[in-house]
């Protein structure tokens, strides 16, 4: 009797320890809710009444916020990307829409913000975006990469077209990265960049990987003194005359009205993710929040 009634406790102890680890495994495995950053759960939450054109390359060049559309791809691939696939760029890759919603055109202030991985090139100026302009060489708001000497810097230049009377020309009113100003290690992985202009301080912004780069007045407030206007601000955007949007090349890669692109306009050769456009300035809040939830694939 003693022996069978032993029997039944060892019985029962196991089967009590084998719902105990059942019980344990359930509760391992059961989702874990995700912490908010900067009090967003995901990455589209950033500003999102603000946000107005985003590109994830999920095999698709298509916007999903439609305010830039009909793309057509000329020898677009994808590869890996921070967050599913990238576009993947080569010597002779574009992406050309034709149609520019007026959510687009008609910008005050703007954010910009991508991921890029790309080595170092020689030869010329790698264009990221532009929106072009008609009858303007340099079109209206661009991003470029300039070649270097050094495997670590990138010479970033940003053109942004600015409020003028038809009788001033600002073509040519750069932002430029370069000498003390350079980006530092930039090639050879993963990195975001966002930059802002903020259509009433007249102030200029950018971040690398959540952190914003301190810059001297004479960029920061590049455009905070216009001579034209007594020394006043240039104040909001004026993107004018915009037709097509044009990704990984210039608007001297669509053909008519503008010309056959020069010999130093090259297409971007990198990879590319998560392109967006805002109406607005981001804070240093959201642009660390996008930065680290994007990062996390959220």
């Amino acid at each position: 009797m003693k022996k069978y009634i032993s029997i039944l406790l060892v019985s029962f102890a196991t089967s009590a320890v084998f719902v105990s680890c059942e019980d344990s495994i359930d509760k391992e495995n059961k989702p874990i809710p995700y912490e908010p950053i900067g009090g967003y759960e995901n990455s589209d939450e950033v500003a999102a009444a603000h946000l107005v054109s985003k590109f994830s390359f999920d095999g698709t060049i298509d916007d999903s916020k439609n305010g830039i559309t009909g793309g057509t791809g000329t020898n677009v691939s994808y590869d890996a990307g921070i967050k599913g696939s990238a576009y993947k760029g080569s010597t002779s890759s574009f992406i050309a829409y034709d149609n520019v919603a007026s959510s687009v055109v008609n910008l005050k202030s703007i954010t910009v913000s991508m991921w890029i991985k790309t080595d170092q090139h020689t030869g010329g100026a790698q264009s990221l975006f532009m929106l072009p302009k008609k009858t303007d060489f340099w079109g209206n708001i661009f991003s470029l990469i300039e070649s270097g000497s050094s495997n670590t810097s990138m010479f970033l230049k940003n053109h942004i077209q600015r409020d003028v009377t038809p009788s001033i020309d600002w073509s040519g009113q750069f932002v430029e990265h370069n000498g003390d100003n350079i980006l530092k290690n930039m090639y050879g992985s993963w990195k975001q960049i966002v930059w802002s202009y903020n259509g009433t301080s007249s102030t200029y912004s950018i971040y690398v990987d959540g952190q914003k780069i301190v810059l001297p007045v004479s960029i920061s407030k590049r455009y905070a003194s216009d001579p034209t206007k007594g020394g006043g601000p240039f104040g909001e955007l004026a993107s004018s005359e915009v037709s097509k949007f044009i990704i990984g090349g210039y608007q001297q890669h669509l053909g008519a009205p503008w010309g056959a692109p020069d010999g130093w306009m090259l297409n971007y050769t990198g990879l590319m993710d998560e392109f967006r456009i805002y109406d607005v300035a981001l804070t240093d809040n959201e642009v660390s929040a996008l930065y680290k939830l994007e990062k996390d694939k959220r």
